[in-house]
């Protein structure tokens, strides 16, 4: 409770009128002690001490001391010091800022801030922290996933809040067929426009000058058109071309026709810019959320994308490390440890520790589709990379788990148009929703029947995690994979989601559609600020009003309202009632008999007559005569 009270929470939109207000309080502030010094000079007849009042330091300072222990003297030096005091009130006030000013949020769409967006935003954000880090890691992907989108002046944050639109999805175009690499899909138009993951994940090829040489893993059907597996165990020597392999690349099929002549393309990340081109191969442990875009003439499509790999390394000479497999594949199955007693996992690790009991490689998963919208896939991997046919360097286990789902889908008002022409099948390749090359020569001298522009793929936004997880090039299983990391990300990944989904969006589809919360500093007061310049106030009117009704005017005029009441210039008669002169003369000095006098046209200023003034005890009397002379006279 107090301190909401010393906080600042109150705004006044510029530290000018803090500083003005300050200012006014601190005047109030002199004000008021010298009227209640007034008031208690009245209260004392010190009516010399209140004439002091109005004089300089040093005046003061003399009057102080050729009165010795006084009460005047006393009042005069009080007086003195708290005047002193109370001019450095509005310093007081600043020092209690606390902190000085408020930030005013508000929502507002990305589209009103359009023009302070970076011409070319950070479509990917890489994050790596260590595993003491995970206190902070809320404020470190935040900031994160903040940066590098809007101009550096701008304060703003991500909601995670977006309007991702309906995707539609349609039914699937050929029938499922895994000879011919037709699995799950999302399928998308009715000539076969499709996404799926990686296909040929179980096949690998090695040629070199001396042989050239295949392998492919057969994937056999669990549930007719949802969902395959393979299960295989292969020479070491095709080890190596798995693991340079970057794991979770969509697979486009852009329709029946080309499909089948295996002109499908992937979702590449970018080795200019992209982490995860070589965080998603070899033996790391880390994650990729990527939202991206595929584009077939007017309709455009949007998938996010979720990857994590778990790596760990093993001496191969060594027995087969069962219990730090078994606890990376329980660890990875469930976050409910009440489900890490399943038989499924035990039978998972029984299939890797059989599958390379014969000094082979083996690898084992399934793909399956979940409704109509998602696609997962599973990977096991045990591989036993060789230097030469024989001669295995080291043991890299790796666990993959892919998540593709559509999240929107919509008509553009034009189809989209290549970046430049070609006469091979292609497309364009784009990233945070600007195109940057075409795949135009990538198919070589492949057949060129028919060949024509397919359309765009645009990895609009990508988030790649390395650290947090773990780190993949360890036998130790507990740090391989981090549990306390995993379970923060899990716990996240909404919330990450619908990050990567801003800015995204935000890039390649529509600004208006996502909500930012802006922050603008703005000065401000606490509440204790504000009542500390409101009581100066009050008291200085209390003072003044209080002099003005119930004391004696001479002690709330000045020392010129009095001298011009009390000397009986031009015959006033306001000596009992000084207060301000509406019609002032001209005050000026005359010589007579070698001596100075203040006069007026109507006259000198002449005291009152010495009987009256012999009534009055003084403590220092001292008179001197004054003659006639000639008034002088207003030009």
């Amino acid at each position: 409770m107090v301190s909401n009270f010393v906080a600042t929470t109150l705004a006044v939109g510029h530290n000018a009128v803090k500083s003005i207000l300050f200012r006014i309080a601190g005047l109030c502030l002199q004000v008021g002690v010298f009227k209640f010094f007034a008031l208690i000079a009245s209260v004392k007849n010190a009516f010399t001490a209140y004439l002091m009042f109005t004089e300089d330091y040093i005046q003061r300072t003399l009057f102080v001391f050729s009165r010795g222990f006084t009460h005047q003297a006393v009042i005069v030096f009080s007086f003195t010091i708290l005047l002193l005091t109370s001019g450095l009130y509005d310093t007081l006030l600043w020092g209690l800022d606390s902190p000085g000013y408020v930030s005013l949020k508000r929502n507002v769409t990305a589209s009103t801030l359009k023009d302070q967006l970076l011409r070319r935003p950070g479509y990917v954000v890489f994050s790596s922290t260590k595993p003491e880090d995970f206190d902070t890691l809320d404020r470190h992907f935040a900031d994160s996933m903040n940066g590098n989108l809007f101009q550096s002046h701008l304060n703003f944050s991500l909601t995670g809040s977006v309007d991702l639109g309906k995707p539609e999805p349609v039914p699937p175009t050929q029938k499922f067929n895994l000879q011919k690499n037709i699995g799950p899909r999302i399928w998308l138009d009715n000539e076969g426009f499709s996404v799926s993951p990686d296909t040929y994940v179980t096949t690998s090829s090695i040629s070199n000058l001396e042989r050239k040489e295949y392998y492919i893993c057969p994937w056999v059907p669990i549930t007719e058109g949802e969902s395959a597996s393979w299960e295989c165990s292969f020479d070491n020597i095709h080890a190596g071309q798995f693991a340079r392999t970057p794991l979770g690349q969509p697979e486009i099929h852009w329709d029946d026709v080309t499909d089948q002549s295996y002109l499908s393309e992937y979702m590449r990340p970018n080795r200019e810019d992209n982490p995860w081109s070589f965080l998603g191969s070899g033996g790391d442990t880390a994650m990729m959320k990527q939202m991206f875009t595929v584009t077939k003439g007017r309709r455009r499509h949007t998938f996010l994308e979720n990857v994590m790999k778990v790596s760990a390394v093993y001496d191969h000479n060594q027995p087969f490390p069962r219990d730090s497999v078994h606890d990376l594949v329980k660890r990875t199955w469930s976050l409910d440890t009440s489900q890490w007693d399943d038989p499924y996992i035990t039978k998972i690790t029984e299939k890797i520790r059989h599958g390379v009991s014969n000094n082979t490689s083996f690898q084992f998963g399934s793909v399956q589709k979940s409704g109509n919208n998602t696609v997962l896939q599973f990977h096991y991997e045990y591989l036993n990379l060789v230097a030469t046919e024989s001669v295995v360097i080291f043991s890299l286990f790796r666990i993959s788990l892919i998540n593709i789902t559509i999240i929107r889908s919509e008509t553009l008002p034009e189809p989209v148009k290549p970046l430049e022409g070609c006469e091979h099948y292609y497309h364009n390749r784009a990233t945070g929703g600007k195109v940057y090359s075409t795949s135009c020569y990538e198919q070589g001298s492949s057949n060129k029947t028919g060949a024509r522009f397919f359309g765009q793929i645009d990895s609009s936004s990508v988030l790649v995690i390395g650290g947090t997880l773990g780190d993949g090039s360890t036998n130790v299983s507990s740090v391989a994979l981090n549990q306390k990391g995993f379970q923060w990300v899990a716990n996240n990944t909404e919330k990450l989601d619908n990050l990567v989904l801003s800015r995204g969006y935000i890039m390649a589809i529509d600004p208006g559609l996502v909500t930012l919360e802006t922050s603008r500093v703005q000065a401000a007061m606490s509440p204790l600020q504000v009542l500390l310049v409101i009581l100066p106030i009050i008291f200085c009117a209390t003072i003044w009003v209080w002099l003005w009704l119930r004391v004696d005017p001479h002690y709330s005029n000045s020392l010129l309202a009095n001298l011009y009441a009390t000397t009986n210039v031009g015959d006033t008669n306001t000596s009992a009632d000084p207060g301000y002169i509406q019609t002032m003369p001209d005050v000026g000095l005359v010589k007579k008999d070698g001596k100075v006098q203040m006069a007026t046209s109507t006259g000198v200023f002449i005291h009152n007559h010495s009987e009256t003034v012999g009534n009055v005890v003084m403590e220092h009397r001292q008179t001197d005569p004054r003659g006639f002379y000639t008034p002088i006279q207003n030009p």
